[in-house]
């Protein structure tokens, strides 16, 4: 299987300025998944995204600014839909302490 290929995707938007991306992609580094929340604005400039390793680091990847993303996380999606997944409300679980 290419490890470049999600398992598992989910989309979640606020109006058309913000879009999250939630993947899951097969680890490259170990057994396990990589769990990756991405941040675009309009759809098409990242600002910035969270991933947790299959052995437990979180990164968080600043490209364009990160106190948005890190706000998203905070309130749980607070103005996205649609809701986020039993998913996407695990993986803020095991990363909000972390980032």
């Amino acid at each position: 299987m290419n490890n470049n290929r999600p398992l598992f995707e989910e989309r979640y938007a606020q109006g058309h300025e913000h879009l999250l991306n939630y993947v899951i992609y097969r680890s490259t580094t170990g057994p396990g998944e990589d769990e990756v929340l991405q941040h675009k604005l309009f759809g098409a400039t990242e600002t910035a995204h969270i991933t947790l390793h299959a052995n437990g680091v979180v990164n968080l990847r600043d490209k364009r600014g990160t106190a948005y993303l890190k706000t998203i996380v905070m309130s749980n999606l607070a103005g996205f839909s649609p809701p986020p997944s039993q998913r996407l409300k695990q993986f803020i679980l095991k990363v909000r302490d972390k980032i």
